[in-house]
């Protein structure tokens, strides 16, 4: 990849080839790549003109449609980079966002803009221009507070949650993001016929793939619309009518999609290819996609934020139930290493934390004292991101994820790691989701919680014994609890560990709705 290469170039050399090929279509309408282009150029030269400069942070909140993929574009031909805020979440937390990364301007849809009236009232709200009347309309302001110092090749910023309380601002360049996006078209093979399926929110990153790896080469992107994400049958017919070929998700969708649409999937024959990651994935899932759509390919991805993707497994045709789903090999332009505490790699087959370095690699956060914190040097002088997540090079030299090193907790003097309990839980028959959290425990200083999603409660009343058959007794979780439902889920669609760390210290727990402790 050249130095010069940007995700802006993309979307103009694509208008040129393929102006009239549809570029993005949401529940209401679409745009053709020539279209999108000059819409990005209104905007651009509007931003230009606001006193935006190249390297600048310019917020963009608003929902999910065909003029907010303009906006992003065109704050990017703009010079400066996009930082997404969630448009479900609250408020406070988007002016936080906003505080914290301190960008030359905010950019609005109307219902995002009426919201900001009543945190920060001062602002001062004019229309955005994007060539045409019939476009949903776009608001900007520029913030009191003085725009951060520009950052060099800045493309966008997403924020993740942080330990400390605040959000962490992930900056990614435009040659972290191509790099991915490269990868991305190789590897799946993009053309223009392709139309890639995004379910994800804007502020999410399997982004970067939906939206510029479809500008690399011509492909449609296709918005999921809020009001069909939702349900198996409404979320199937959306890829079904737009005949999506690409899809990427975090794994839990297709949890979500095998268990409760399962009978639905044969209607995603046009897939060729799906892309999952940021969760475990367990075989019969993956055989019930392989049952209803014979021939598709599907990749096991891996990497934070941080790191976009960098490593992938593709699963190859059914699992056997007790399979532990790789998540594969390095990808071409990162480096890896596992290490133990002293950050010593460890031998083959050994658990450690799994370090990452590369052309994907974010630039660091906004703040630097978390970029300080995040990163590390080897006895050999290399820098790497320390990725906090636990991995172990299986027999055919691929990685498996064994958990987080954050999880790790101590338990009447042991120490155990919540997602190795996770795994054994995962792989007993009528178990469709689990987590399991620790709290602090007056009498054994650390009281462990399953908490399960299954058909009934007959699925979960031999939990224990079979646990007790694969685990010492100091990793039996002392609660297993029953959630008739889905496990509550974040704005991500993973599912919500604080949420559930929070019930599980509920004395109450066994009252809360929809959750019942069978042990």
């Amino acid at each position: 990849m050249s130095p010069s290469r940007s995700l802006v170039d993309d979307l103009r050399t694509t208008a040129a080839r393929h102006g009239e090929r549809t570029a993005v279509i949401d529940g209401t309408g679409s745009l053709s790549y020539s279209r999108l282009d000059a819409m990005a150029e209104h905007i651009a030269q509007a931003l230009r003109e606001a006193g935006v400069r190249p390297g600048d942070c310019v917020a963009w909140h608003g929902a999910k449609s065909c003029t907010a993929v303009a906006a992003v574009h065109g704050i990017l031909r703009s010079g400066a980079g996009y930082v997404p805020v969630d448009p479900d979440g609250p408020i406070a937390r988007a002016r936080l966002i906003v505080e914290r990364s301190r960008p030359g301007v905010v950019v609005t849809d109307t219902t995002a803009r009426d919201q900001w009236h009543t945190v920060a009232p001062d602002l001062t709200w004019r229309p955005l221009p994007t060539g045409s009347p019939a476009d949903a309309p776009l608001w900007f302001a520029i913030p009191a507070t003085a725009a951060r110092p520009p950052l060099p090749d800045l493309a966008y910023v997403f924020h993740t949650s942080g330990s400390t309380g605040h959000p962490k601002g992930v900056v990614h360049t435009h040659a972290s993001a191509s790099a991915f996006v490269d990868w991305s078209v190789d590897e799946l093979r993009l053309t223009e016929q392709d139309v890639i399926i995004n379910s994800a929110p804007l502020h999410f990153d399997p982004t970067t793939l939906h939206l510029f790896g479809a500008a690399r080469v011509g492909a449609a992107v296709a918005l999921m619309p809020a009001s069909a994400a939702p349900f198996p049958a409404a979320y199937i017919d959306f890829c079904r009518q737009v005949g999506g070929t690409v899809w990427y998700a975090v794994t839990s969708t297709l949890i979500w999609l095998a268990r409760r649409g399962k009978d639905l999937l044969p209607s995603l024959g046009s897939l060729r290819a799906a892309v999952v990651g940021g969760e475990v994935l367990p075989p019969g899932d993956v055989n019930a996609l392989f049952a209803a759509v014979p021939g598709i390919r599907l990749l096991n991805v891996y990497g934070p934020t941080e790191s976009n993707v960098c490593t992938f497994h593709e699963i190859r045709g059914p699992q056997p139930l007790g399979a532990v789903i790789p998540v594969g090999r390095v990808l071409p332009g990162a480096e890896v290493v596992v290490v133990d505490e002293a950050l010593a790699p460890v031998s083959s087959g050994s658990t450690g934390q799994l370090l990452v370095r590369g052309t994907m690699l974010m630039e660091g956060y906004l703040d630097p004292e978390q970029t300080a914190r995040a990163f590390v040097h080897t006895a050999d002088g290399r820098r790497w991101y320390a990725t906090g997540d636990l991995v172990r090079e299986n027999t055919a030299g691929e990685f498996e994820f064994m958990g987080r090193r954050d999880a790790q907790i101590k338990s009447r003097g042991f120490r155990v790691e919540l997602g190795e309990i996770e795994r054994h839980l995962h792989s007993l028959d009528g178990v469709h989701e689990c987590v399991v959290v620790a709290t602090p425990d007056a009498l054994f200083s650390t009281v462990l919680t399953a908490f399960v999603s299954a058909d009934g409660v007959d699925d979960v009343k031999a939990l224990p014994d079979l646990l007790r058959e694969r685990l010492p007794h100091y990793m039996i979780p002392q609660r297993i609890v029953l959630a008739t439902g889905e496990l509550p889920r974040n704005a991500n669609g993973k599912v919500d560990r604080n949420a559930l760390s929070e019930l599980a210290a509920r004395p109450t727990l066994g009252d809360s709705p929809g959750l019942t402790i069978v042990h």
